[in-house]
């Protein structure tokens, strides 16, 4: 996951600059990354949430990145950008390049077609290092966890941050190195200005929007701009600055000094890892045994930080923000801790050095590509919630085995005629080899259009007249609505209420809506519909129904208040709208009031009556008005529609059992044979059949989350609820 850089070797023509000394390997720095990656892991494939490890990684990018530049320069080398670039992203690019061909297979081969759009758009993004912004623009929840709605390609976020910032850092850098040459400053004055003004504006810009919009903050490479820059500071504190007539003999080497980094964890072949070595002392400094002492204390605060980091998030805390000030300020306590004390007995390097975090630490960047389209695939195919400790294992050990094959392939590409010629040869076809079938894809899903000349008609889209028994057979056809269409499916409110007809309280707190004859005639009865969205969904039938009988339909809605008595919610203001609609609804004096009675539960007891219910209605039955109240649809654990999307219609997930949806009897009808105007009208024979609650009826989505009804399926209920309101209120 980070990536440090060989020193560009100097242009034709120029004077050579000294040597840069050769330093130390910090085993520590590889233990790092491994105690990273397996964080990330760990924590993406047993739980749900945030690791921390990314944003060790951010941190881990920068310092050597920044470190490698400072030499450069320092050491008056070219920097070579277009070089670097390429080189950089062509090393990069590989393993994505086999991870994308692999996910593009297993999307045509398990995922359903209606994801293929949004899998093919995210690796669009992941080929240009921009996946985080597509994800940021989709309003993907990141800490919606890992579920098998979750897309295979999200974990490509934080590459493509760290993409983006492989292009600005050396600009900066160079930018830097322009400016102390102008002022006389020299780089690292100015560098330290940049890097920390770049920390303090991203630092308070993350803590803002991590609270407006945590979701897109996330994924925003403006948030997390200060992890990276917290880096490039640790990078300034900890080398010494290098003056170009210096010309020092290398050290000889330690065995670790002779380690070299593998290319599978981001350093390039046969290149020592520069900027590594121990804190130098300066005459003057203080004692060997105050700095090993600080050494060991920053590296073990800095680690238990990293690994404390998962456990300090609960569920309200937000990414990066604040929080995520303990696993960068943990790395770079270990950073500073293994330059003050490589070699302390004591300090958390010993651990980091051990072989098994070394090993883990060399495949980090593959087990990290690996690990994550491997857990959404799995979660897809086993229809799982959680993953069994063995299976996850098994995960991990895939993601070994997938970081070795394309290890294999990559070096047999690197050998073929052409693509030896250079870095920006292999940039180009390697992004080639991934564009051309994902256009063709493209293509392939654009034209594939299954909805593209079917017509939105009852024969092909029956809906309850299933079960109804109107229809028999149902026509193989698209179902809808898309996922394009589901914010459209709210409901058929009508049209707006004038402003003056809006009663008092009913504007500032909620919505006022009006379904009225559309030829202008007197209406032979009005209605008055108060509720929450529930309520709302239900005017897609009723408008039908009012629209064939001539009625009036006024509604005050308020979302998430479901109408009762105004002193049983504890939301202040929802009980001050129920009372407004209340008294609102009384003073029209309608033929019927109608309500929504119960209220749905996705667990057991699975539904109830709504708490105060009875006496939010009894004014109206006072005054002689009936009302209706309608009992509630199923409310699931899960995004039904989310459900069908991703296993399809036939599914036993998106079929769940009645027994599991609704309680056996209404429990409105007790209430309702109380009183002789409370009616009680119930629509579970035409959401449910005697056995299940599908997410799909007649070629429809039913509901287009966890709990509300589609209109589109709505339109089809208009029978039903027509004839039920009708023959309730003696109106037929």
């Amino acid at each position: 996951m980070t990536f440090p850089t060989a020193t560009a070797p100097a242009s034709p023509g120029t004077v050579p600059a000294a040597p840069a000394p050769r330093v130390q390997h910090r085993a520590n720095l590889q233990g790092l990354r491994g105690v990273a990656v397996l964080l990330v892991v760990v924590f993406h494939v047993w739980t749900e949430k945030v690791s921390g490890g990314v944003d060790v990684f951010f941190v881990l990018s920068a310092f050597l990145l920044t470190g490698s530049f400072l030499r450069r320069i320092e050491h008056g080398r070219p920097l070579g950008l277009p070089a670097y670039w390429a080189r950089t992203f062509a090393r990069l690019l590989g393993p994505v390049a086999v991870m994308l061909l692999a996910v593009l297979a297993g999307m045509l081969a398990v995922f359903p077609p209606s994801r293929w759009a949004e899998l093919l758009s995210q690796a669009w993004g992941s080929l240009f290092y921009v996946v985080n912004w597509v994800l940021a623009a989709q309003a993907v929840d990141y800490y919606a966890g890992n579920t098998a709605a979750t897309t295979p390609l999200q974990h490509m976020w934080s590459l493509s941050v760290q993409g983006q910032v492989f292009l600005v850092w050396p600009l900066l850098l160079a930018g830097a190195a322009w400016a102390g040459r102008r002022t006389g400053a020299g780089v690292r004055p100015v560098a330290w200005a940049v890097f920390g003004a770049v920390c303090a504006g991203s630092l308070a810009w993350s803590v803002a929007a991590t609270a407006s919009g945590p979701e897109a903050a996330y994924f925003s490479t403006l948030t997390r701009l200060w992890e990276f820059a917290l880096g490039s500071l640790t990078a300034l504190a900890l080398t010494r600055p290098a003056r170009r007539q210096d010309a020092p003999a290398p050290a000889a080497p330690s065995s670790a000094a002779r380690t070299v980094a593998p290319p599978s964890a981001g350093t390039a072949p046969g290149t020592p890892q520069q900027g590594l070595g121990t804190l130098p002392q300066a005459p003057g400094a203080a004692p060997e045994a105050l700095r090993v002492g600080l050494g060991v204390v920053l590296g073990w605060t800095g680690l238990a930080a990293i690994l404390a980091t998962p456990f300090l998030i609960g569920p309200e805390a937000r990414f990066p923000g604040t929080v995520a000030l303990a696993p960068t300020l943990g790395a770079a306590a270990v950073l500073a801790g293994g330059a003050l004390a490589p070699e302390a007995r004591a300090g958390a390097g010993r651990v980091l050095s051990l072989a098994p975090l070394q090993w883990f630490g060399d495949r980090a960047y593959g087990i990290y590509l690996w690990h994550w389209p491997l857990l959404i695939t799995y979660l897809l195919v086993t229809a799982r919630d959680s993953v069994p400790v063995t299976h996850g294992l098994g995960i991990l050990a895939a993601s070994v085995a997938l970081t070795r094959v394309t290890a294999l392939l990559l070096a047999g590409w690197r050998a073929l005629p052409g693509i030896r010629a250079g870095h920006g040869v292999r940039l180009a076809a390697t992004g080639l080899v991934v564009a051309v079938p994902l256009t063709g894809a493209h293509s392939y899903t654009t034209l594939r259009d299954p909805a593209a000349g079917v017509e939105r008609t009852a024969a092909n889209y029956p809906g309850a007249a299933v079960l109804r028994g109107d229809v028999t057979e149902v026509p193989d056809v698209p179902i809808i609505p898309t996922g394009a269409e589901r914010e459209q499916q709210w409901g058929d409110t009508g049209t707006r209420c004038d402003t003056g007809e809006v009663p008092a309280g009913i504007g500032e707190l909620g919505n006022c809506w009006v379904i009225a004859p559309e030829d202008s005639t007197a209406p032979d009865r009005t209605l008055v519909v108060l509720g929450d969205s529930h309520a709302q969904q239900l005017l897609t039938p009723i408008h039908r129904a009012a629209d064939a009988q001539g009625w009036r339909v006024v509604s005050y809605l308020r979302m998430a208040c479901r109408y009762t008595a105004a002193s049983t919610s504890p939301d202040e203001e929802c009980s001050e709208f129920n009372a407004a609609a209340r008294d609102a609804a009384l003073a029209a004096d309608p033929d019927a009031v109608v309500t929504i009675g119960t209220l749905s539960l996705p667990e057991a007891p699975h539904e109830q009556l709504v708490e105060g219910y009875e006496d939010g209605v009894r004014p109206f039955l006072d005054a002689g008005i009936p009302v209706l109240g309608f009992r509630d649809n199923p409310r699931f654990p899960f995004s039904m529609f989310a459900c069908v999307e991703t296993y399809g219609p036939d599914h036993d997930r998106c079929n769940p059992p009645r027994s599991e949806s609704l309680l056996p009897v209404n429990p409105l009808e007790a209430l309702a044979a109380r009183h002789e105007k409370l009616h009680s009208i119930d629509l579970t024979d035409r959401l449910c059949t005697e056995d299940v609650c599908p997410g799909v009826i007649g070629n429809i989505q039913v509901y287009m989350d966890l709990d509300h009804v589609t209109s589109a399926y709505g339109e089809t209920l208009a029978p039903d609820v027509e004839q039920r309101m009708t023959d309730a209120l003696g109106w037929a």
